[in-house]
C-alpha cells in the first residue's frame, strides 16, 4: 500500500482512550480523523486467525451507527489490515471501545488505527466503477429485476470492499446509483442481507417498485414496513424474518402487513387480494423435513431432462418403474403447431384405441428413457414451478410438479405441464422413481407474458453423480459400450468427471489412435 507523504500518526489503546478523554489535546489527530481526503490504515492484532467477514462485521457492529466503508482487506504475517476513508464518527466510536472490539468468535479483537496513511489522491481506489459493473451484472433488463441478494457476499465486490446492506447508508447509496444508473427495475431482492431497518428505502423515489423480497433478513417488527407505505409493492416476502414470530394466525399477519403495504396481492408466496377466499398457496409440505429433498431432486431431474442426450437420466429410474403421457391439446391441433410427438399419450379420459392403454404405458428404465428422448429438446423454467409433496411415508413419497415449458426448436411456444414422481427410498439414502405421470397442455396468454421468458439459454449440464449406485450403474454400462474393464472404466468416467458421453469420445478417440492398451479390456 502506497504511503501518504504527509506524517501518519498512530492510534492504540492508550491514545484512543486520551482521545476520548482529553478534548483538548491532540489536535493534529482530530483534525486528520475528520479530514475526507485521507485513508486510514486499520491493523487488527492477529486477525489472520479469523475469517475476514467475522472481523469486519464485528468492527461494523461496534461503530454502528456510524458508517464504516472497509477497503482492500489483506492478511500479512498473522495480522489483517484495511483502509478506509471519511469515517471520522465511526473511529470516534472505536476509540470509546479503546480499540478493543467484541469477537463472538474468539477472543476480543485488538485494534491499531495509523491515521493519514494515504492521501485519496495518491492511493486511488474506484469504488463507483466497481459497485455500477456489481449492479449490472446483478441487473435483468428482461424482466425488470435487481437482484441484491448477499449483495456483501458478491464475490468481485468481496475483492476490494466490504459493503453490507445492513449499513442504512451502504443500502442507500447502492439504491441510488442503481436507480440513476440502470434502467428501471419493478423487482427487487434484498434477501439474506441482515437488515433490521428499512429506513434507506423511505427517502428514494421507487414508485415502479411491485415486487419486493425480504426473505432471511433481522427485520424485528411489522413497524418497519412504515418505509414503505408510499410504494405500490403487489408482491411481497418477509419470511425467515423475526417479526413473523410476532403473530399467531395467519389472519393477524396479513392485516398487519396490509397496514403498512396496502396494495399487496400476495405474500410470502400466497395470494391474498380477495377478501373472504381461502388463501391460496403456491406450494404444499406438511412439514420442512422433506423441503429440501424435493428441491433437490426437482431441480436435479429436470437438469438433466434438459440436456440434448435424456439418456443420462439413467439411474434415477428404478428398474421396475413406470411412465406415461397424457396430452391435452387435440391432435389436429397438435400437428398444425409441431406438437406431434406428444400426441403418443395415454389419455385415459380420451381413448380411441383401448390397446393404447397398453403402448403407451412404459415399464422399465430402459423402454422409459427410450420413450423420452422421442419428445421435443425442452427447456423447463424454474421460476413457474409449483411444488406439492401429496404423501410422505419416508420409505415412499409422492410429488406434483407443475408450470412452463418451451420447447427448444421453436422459442416462442411455451405449454404448460404437471409431473407427478413417485419415489423410493433405496440405498446411499438416495430416492429412485417408480412412477412418473407426465402431463402436457396449452399455456394460457398471462402464464406466457409473465412467467417465462423465451429469450433464456439452456446451458449444457455436466452431470453429478451423488452415490456410489450411480457410479456403478454408469461403470456397468461403459463396460458393455466399450468392452473396457472395471479399472479402466473408471478411469476414463473420473478423466471425464463422470460425463459419460465425454468417456466415451475420449474412449474412441484414444482406440482409433491406438492408444489404449490391451490390458485396459
Amino acid at each position: 500500500m502506497q504511503r501518504n507523504v504527509a506524517c501518519p500518526c498512530t492510534l492504540d489503546s492508550s491514545m484512543a482512550i486520551k482521545l476520548i478523554m482529553d478534548k483538548n489535546s491532540m489536535f493534529q489527530e482530530r483534525m486528520m480523523i475528520e479530514k475526507a481526503d485521507l485513508w486510514h490504515e486499520f491493523k487488527v492484532i492477529r486477525g489472520a486467525q479469523y475469517d475476514k467477514e467475522e472481523v469486519l462485521k464485528a468492527i461494523l457492529n461496534t461503530v454502528e451507527p456510524a458508517h464504516l466503508l472497509p477497503v482492500k482487506y489483506q492478511v500479512r504475517g498473522e495480522d489483517s489490515y484495511f483502509i478506509a476513508s471519511n469515517c471520522g464518527s465511526a473511529i470516534e466510536q472505536l476509540c470509546r471501545s479503546s480499540l478493543i472490539i467484541k469477537n463472538p468468535h474468539g477472543n476480543p479483537l485488538i485494534l491499531i488505527i495509523v491515521l493519514g496513511f494515504a492521501s485519496t489522491h495518491d492511493l486511488i481506489v474506484n469504488i463507483q466503477p466497481l459497485l455500477l459493473n456489481t449492479l449490472t451484472r446483478r441487473y435483468d433488463s428482461n424482466l425488470k429485476t435487481l437482484n441484491l441478494e448477499a449483495f456483501h457476499k458478491d464475490p468481485e465486490l468481496f475483492k476490494t470492499i466490504y459493503c453490507p446492506l445492513s449499513q442504512i447508508a451502504n443500502l442507500e447509496h447502492v439504491l441510488n446509483v442503481a436507480k440513476n444508473t440502470l434502467s428501471t427495475f419493478e423487482q427487487l431482492n434484498l434477501k439474506h442481507n441482515e437488515l433490521h431497518t428499512l429506513e434507506a428505502l423511505q427517502s428514494l423515489d421507487l414508485n415502479c417498485l411491485k415486487y419486493l423480497d425480504l426473505r432471511y433478513n433481522s427485520l424485528m417488527n411489522m413497524k418497519d414496513l412504515g418505509a414503505l407505505k408510499n410504494f405500490t409493492i403487489l408482491k411481497l416476502w418477509l419470511d425467515g424474518n423475526p417479526l413473523c414470530e410476532n403473530y399467531s394466525s395467519a389472519k393477524r399477519y396479513i392485516e398487519f402487513a396490509k397496514t403498512y403495504c396496502p396494495h399487496v396481492i400476495q405474500l410470502d408466496g400466497v395470494y391474498i387480494g380477495t377478501p373472504d377466499m381461502p388463501l391460496m398457496f403456491n406450494n404444499y409440505f406438511k412439514d420442512g423435513t422433506k423441503e429440501t429433498l424435493v428441491y433437490q431432486f426437482v431441480a436435479h431431474f429436470f437438469n438433466l431432462y434438459d440436456q440434448g442426450d435424456r439418456t443420462l437420466l439413467r439411474g434415477l429410474y428404478d428398474k421396475h418403474a413406470f411412465y406415461s403421457l397424457s396430452f391435452s391439446i387435440p391432435a389436429a391441433v397438435a400437428h398444425k403447431k409441431k406438437l406431434v410427438q406428444f400426441t403418443a399419450s395415454r389419455n385415459l379420459l380420451k381413448v380411441t384405441d383401448p390397446n393404447k392403454r397398453n403402448v403407451h404405458l412404459h415399464y422399465g428404465q430402459d423402454n422409459i428413457l427410450n420413450s423420452l428422448k422421442t419428445l421435443p429438446k425442452s427447456y423447463h423454467d424454474k421460476n413457474s414451478f409449483q411444488y406439492d409433496l401429496i404423501y410422505d411415508e419416508n420409505e415412499c413419497i409422492a410429488i406434483s410438479v407443475s408450470g412452463l415449458l418451451k420447447n427448444k426448436g421453436n422459442n416462442s411456444q411455451v405449454l404448460s405441464f404437471n409431473r407427478t414422481f413417485i419415489l423410493i427410498a433405496g440405498p446411499d439414502n438416495e430416492y429412485n422413481i417408480i412412477n412418473d405421470q407426465y402431463s402436457v397442455g396449452a399455456a394460457s396468454d398471462n402464464m406466457i407474458l409473465t412467467n417465462i421468458d423465451s429469450t433464456i439459454s439452456c446451458e449444457e449440464f455436466v452431470p453429478v453423480c451423488f452415490s456410489a449406485t450411480e457410479k456403478l450403474e454408469m461403470l456397468e454400462k461403459i463396460g458393455q459400450i466399450t468392452k473396457l474393464n472395471k479399472e479402466w472404466s473408471e478411469t476414463y468416467l473420473d478423466e471425464a468427471k463422470w460425463d459419460m458421453r465425454k468417456a466415451i469420445q475420449n474412449f474412441v478417440k484414444d482406440f482409433k489412435s491406438n492408444t489404449v492398451p490391451p490390458e485396459a479390456f
